[in-house]
């Protein structure tokens, strides 16, 4: 029934969003609910969740954009987040992959940013040595964070994002969520009452009944919402991506260098992560369940490190909803789609769907219309394409290991949308002006497919012409750099300095450019 004199609809019968309820705590639960309360004061938002479905716990690294949407679009207090979250930093990927003893993924412009004395992009220079490319690569190289300022303090600049402890991060979210008066009710929803527009309210263990115009599935990867009451497909990423598991596990931290950067390490059936954290280090081990048993897996991974004191597997769907939005429910975070933390996007999409979200409803003066549902599940579809067939480039070029799941990756895996990046690499190699325009919504950027790409030494047909001079002119520069890492800071003293001050002003002044290259205002 159309009810305009009261505003709950619109002359075409849309619902204007008054309530929202979120289903589920955890990161995005909690995460959803506070930027939908911040950004959205006019709408009542409630949580639902339950203590008795515990916390996996598990490290959690971040992307740049992390930093812009905690501290800039919500404000939340630099010092206190270092303080109460505790988070380590991230300054990108160490990856122990493919021909080279190893290679860096910098969250800064280590093979794109312009050298007035080469003729060429910095890729070219990485044929043989692909280290101490620029600063962020030096300074993970000597276990060094940041730079100092003049007055003794971290000089951070945009190119760092976070290591969160999953269940630090939880309770600090809860303890901000409490601090914005968003209710909470602390019990198992047993049903759901449906009408024509979706959800219409959710049945407790309790008895009680909570009723609103809008639902957001946190609900992880069961999507109880928009899962099994609305049954919206699960598009599977199987042809891309074969890894279906993890062991997860860690061991309390004793004389070990805090590294400023997570770990991806190729193993016999998929890849292990390593996330530094104050008390512990956090490890585990991705695979796939059709070339490894979960026992054979825990031994690989037990022997790789044998000072694991605990270990679990956690068996996952690799995948999306093909419409995260359907009638009046938006999944977010794992209950509308999951990837291996490879390149740890999971926080980045949970920050993008919710400013989208937002940027919807007042576009629209608070009323959902169809054409919000349409362009959101377009963008999420896109988004979740790019991310699935950027991870698969990481498998389809790995020649470190000749395991049988290493040789089926390299055979069968689907790469997709990204073929036609690959093959202008193959073509021209680490130079990607002609595609300016294609990498615009593209979040990975040229520095992301540069890594990758160079770092596994992809092979490209363009024969190059490095003389003499540029070639001492690049050694010359990465002694240089690497002298001047050599004086930063280490992981303790910077972390020390952030939890008694927080971020310098200098560290939050970075592009206006988001995850998905939307803007968050």
């Amino acid at each position: 029934m159309i009810d305009s004199q009261n505003g709950n609809r619109d002359p075409q019968g849309n619902r204007r969003i008054r309530r929202i309820v979120v289903m589920g705590g955890g990161t995005a639960g909690f995460l959803t609910a506070i930027t939908l309360q911040r950004k959205l004061p006019d709408i009542s938002v409630q949580v639902v969740r339950s203590t008795k479905m515990g916390v996996i716990g598990v490290g959690e690294g971040t992307i740049v954009t992390i930093i812009k949407f905690l501290h800039r679009y919500l404000g939340l207090n630099s010092q206190r987040f270092h303080e109460r979250a505790k988070p380590s930093l991230k300054l990108g990927i160490k990856y122990l992959w493919g021909e080279r003893p190893f290679f860096h993924y910098t969250f800064s412009t280590q093979l794109s940013n312009p050298d007035s004395q080469l003729s060429l992009p910095r890729g070219y220079y990485c044929d043989d040595s692909f280290d101490f490319a620029d600063l962020s690569s030096a300074l993970m190289l000597h276990d060094k964070v940041c730079l100092k300022r003049i007055d003794g303090r971290p000089k951070l600049g945009g190119g760092f994002s976070y290591h969160l402890e999953n269940r630090t991060f939880v309770g600090y979210l809860e303890e901000v969520a409490d601090e914005c008066g968003i209710p909470k009710i602390d019990d198992v929803v047993t049903g759901v009452e449906q009408d024509e527009e979706g959800i219409k309210s959710l049945i407790l263990s309790s008895g009680q009944r909570v009723e609103g115009d809008m639902f957001v599935d946190a609900s992880g990867f069961s999507a109880e919402l928009v899962g099994k009451a609305l049954g919206e497909k699960f598009v599977d990423f199987k042809q891309a991506l074969f890894c279906d598991r993890a062991v997860v596990g860690g061991w309390e931290r004793t004389d070990e260098s805090y590294h400023p950067y997570t770990v991806a390490e190729t193993m016999d059936a998929g890849w292990c992560w390593q996330i530094e954290h104050d008390d512990v280090i956090n490890r585990g081990y991705v695979f796939s369940s059709d070339f490894i048993s979960d026992d054979q897996a825990e031994a690989e991974y037990r022997r790789k490190n044998p000072r694991v004191d605990r270990a679990n597997v956690i068996r996952f769907p690799a995948g999306s909803r093909r419409n995260p939005w359907i009638k009046n429910v938006v999944a977010i975070g794992n209950s509308s789609g999951f990837v291996e933390p490879l390149e740890a996007t999971a926080i980045g999409t949970i920050c993008d769907s919710v400013a989208h979200i937002i940027r919807a409803l007042k576009a629209s003066d608070g009323f959902m219309l169809p054409i919000q549902r349409d362009i959101y599940n377009r963008v999420s579809r896109k988004n979740w394409e790019i991310i699935r067939d950027f991870l698969a480039i990481h498998y389809k070029f790995n020649r470190r290991l000749n395991t049988p799941f290493w040789q089926a990756a390299r055979h069968d895996v689907d790469i997709g949308s990204a073929s036609n990046i690959v093959e202008y690499f193959k073509a021209v190699g680490p130079d990607f002006r002609l595609l300016e325009y294609d990498m615009k919504r593209n979040f990975f950027t040229n520095e992301g497919y540069f890594a990758m790409l160079v770092g596994q030494r992809v092979p490209y047909q363009r024969k190059v012409s490095i003389s003499p001079m540029e070639k001492k002119h690049w050694q010359s520069y990465k002694q240089e750099i690497s002298q001047v890492a050599q004086g930063g800071m280490n992981m303790d003293e910077c972390l020390a300095d952030l939890r008694q001050h927080g971020l310098p002003a200098d560290a939050l002044d970075m592009d206006d450019s988001d995850f998905g290259g939307l803007r968050w205002q």
